[in-house]
């Protein structure tokens, strides 16, 4: 073949590689987001701070609520809604007072704010956590913990600590036994294992009270090709009921109206459609709905939390050691053009405002000034705010001081958070 043929398969090789470079995928903001970018610049600390659009989280909740309707009770979870005014708000927006706790500290505030709660643990916890609980109660005046909160068990082992610690308070703990349902995290891992832990309530413990069982069953929603979600939903709720049935035999300590906690944001659309063991379900991550939320069963959730921080500095695109190459970088990547900081940063979530922003692969991240990248095209300048979508909702809420509120597009008011650590 002669020199030009190859010259000529070489150019038609180069542009081909050409046409297929990352187009320039940068815009300004959306009517949505350029309205609240001028209510943050107008008022605002200048501080990274979450938003929370209250129109987006009462179609959440009418939806939860609907699907739940009479057959479901509810409970939230605290770590997927730290903030005091969210939990007032959903309570009294889906009349209910159940709780799920899963941070020490989160317990004391919820003894406090909540008097009239039903608390469930979400995790066990040290029979020395516990009694550091105890020890604060008499600060918790109208919380009675005898009648209002049930501690988790996952072991013999803590079965015994537990009765060790009531022992030594001369006071009765409710308990829940939690039961492995697939998710291997723990948790007695079949109706042998929890037919033992059973019998050494039954004949040894006097002073701790079965209310029921708790099994998670998030991995339902995060199935191999190989099997369907309803295949695993079956499958996790035949394990549940196999427990159940166990403990049912167990007449003279289990309760008349027991606690049959399971399910979650990721699969409660299974437990309210299909037949389920269940009596109640623990929802908060769909109701403000995360990155990580977005499924085929959650697909009618909206998202409504947004994180948005003030960009400090813009600068071109350019990377240490590499500023020769930069106009060869964006040529090939348009999306190199410009780099915008952030205050603060590191957060689970993802830039969604204005489009095109991302972070830059090659620079990495920071905790203190979150680098960025993008076209001129997102038209960012200093002072103006990137809206950001969180990958879940729990251990980020707290990383913030407050929540700002949005309503009918207007900013309408703020709530304090709880702190995740």
């Amino acid at each position: 073949m002669k020199r030009r043929h190859f010259l000529g398969l070489g150019i038609l090789g180069l542009a081909g590689i050409w046409a297929i470079r990352p187009g320039d995928s940068g815009q300004p903001y959306s009517p949505y987001f350029e309205s609240l970018n001028a209510q943050l610049k107008a008022d605002s600390d200048g501080l990274p701070v979450l938003v929370l659009d209250l129109d987006q989280l009462d179609q959440n909740t009418d939806l939860l609520a609907q699907r739940l309707g009479q057959r479901l009770q509810l409970r939230l979870p605290v770590k997927s809604l730290a903030s005091p005014g969210l939990l007032q708000y959903l309570a009294k927006r889906l009349d209910t007072q159940r709780f799920m706790v899963f941070h020490r500290p989160h317990l004391n505030h919820l003894a406090r704010s909540f008097p009239q709660a039903d608390l469930l643990l979400g995790k066990p916890m040290s029979a020395h956590a516990a009694l550091d609980f105890y020890r604060q109660l008499p600060h918790y005046s109208t919380f009675n913990p005898d009648q209002q909160l049930t501690w988790l068990i996952d072991t013999q082992a803590r079965l015994q600590d537990y009765a060790a610690l009531a022992e030594a308070l001369q006071r009765p703990l409710r308990i829940a036994l939690e039961i492995d349902v697939g998710l291997q995290r723990g948790g007695f891992a079949d109706p042998a294992n929890l037919s033992h832990a059973l019998q050494l309530l039954q004949t040894q413990r006097p002073n701790l009270h079965l209310r029921g069982l708790m099994g998670y069953d998030a991995h339902i929603a995060r199935t191999p090709p190989w099997i369907s979600s309803r295949e695993a939903f079956t499958q996790a709720t035949q394990r549940y009921a196999d427990m159940l049935a166990t403990a049912q035999t167990f007449t003279d300590i289990w309760p008349t109206q027991p606690l049959l906690n399971g399910a979650g944001s990721l699969t409660y659309a299974l437990h309210s459609q299909l037949d389920t063991p269940l009596n109640e379900v623990t929802v908060g991550s769909a109701l403000v709905k995360p990155g990580d939320f977005e499924t085929e069963l959650l697909n009618e959730h909206r998202p409504a939390l947004w994180i948005a921080s003030p960009v400090l500095k813009v600068v071109d695109g350019a990377l240490p050691f590499l500023q020769p190459a930069q106009r060869v970088l964006e040529a090939w990547n348009p999306n190199r053009q410009q780099a915008y900081y952030l205050y603060g940063g590191h957060w689970p979530a993802q830039a969604i405002a204005p489009e095109g922003l991302d972070y830059d692969k090659l620079y990495g991240r920071s905790a203190d000034q979150e680098r960025l990248i993008g076209s001129s095209a997102t038209r960012l300048q200093v002072n103006d705010w990137v809206f950001l979508r969180p990958l879940v909702s729990e251990g980020v809420i707290g990383r913030f001081r407050e929540i700002r509120l949005l309503r009918g597009g207007q900013l309408v008011g703020r709530w304090s958070t709880l702190p995740s650590t």
